[in-house]
């Protein structure tokens, strides 16, 4: 197959319901709300992964910007947090 009929194959596929790409799924699982005082604690937060330290992850979020004129894409802004399992917790939906 070529990689034109292997996206065809997929698209068809995605649209199936019930069924969802990685990254949707992912993005859905690893949302999590920051129980610490923060200035962008009403943000949506993803946590990334594990840290080096035992019970500590690593979290982000970004936000768009505003429309780079130079580039022609959206400029975004991304935060990135370190904390302890019990600052945050993970939003199942």
């Amino acid at each position: 197959m070529t990689r034109e009929e292997r996206l065809a194959t997929f698209a068809e596929l995605t649209k199936v319901p019930g069924i969802k790409r990685a990254s949707v799924y992912a993005d859905e699982q690893n949302k999590a709300r920051l129980f610490i005082e923060h200035p962008h604690a009403y943000r949506d937060w993803r946590i990334i992964g594990l840290a080096k330290e035992r019970g500590f992850y690593r979290l982000e979020s970004s936000v768009a910007i505003g429309l780079d004129f130079y580039e022609e894409r959206m400029a975004y802004t991304r935060f990135e947090l370190c904390l302890h399992e019990s600052q945050f917790e993970r939003i199942v939906q």
